[in-house]
């Protein structure tokens, strides 16, 4: 069963591990970062996994209250 899995700093460390491990197992991976650029590279490694699921991209500073409002409205916007 496919499931949606958001993950906060994804773009290094066991952020992207979890994020290249569940992607493979065909979930649908909405990614979070605050480096757009990175972000970007994170989505073109992952989609070049045979078999992956979908990846989103949501930019964020979790150190800000107003940017993480931001992006749980977005999400919010978007999923249930």
């Amino acid at each position: 069963m496919q499931k949606k899995i958001l993950i906060t700093g994804s773009t290094d460390g066991i952020g992207a591990a979890a994020a290249k491990a569940l992607v493979a197992m065909g979930h649908h991976i909405l990614l979070h970062g605050r480096s757009q650029e990175k972000l970007k590279a994170t989505v073109a490694e992952l989609s070049a996994i045979p078999g992956s699921g979908s990846v989103e991209q949501y930019v964020a500073d979790l150190s800000m209250i107003a940017s993480t409002e931001q992006l749980a409205n977005a999400i919010a916007q978007k999923h249930d």
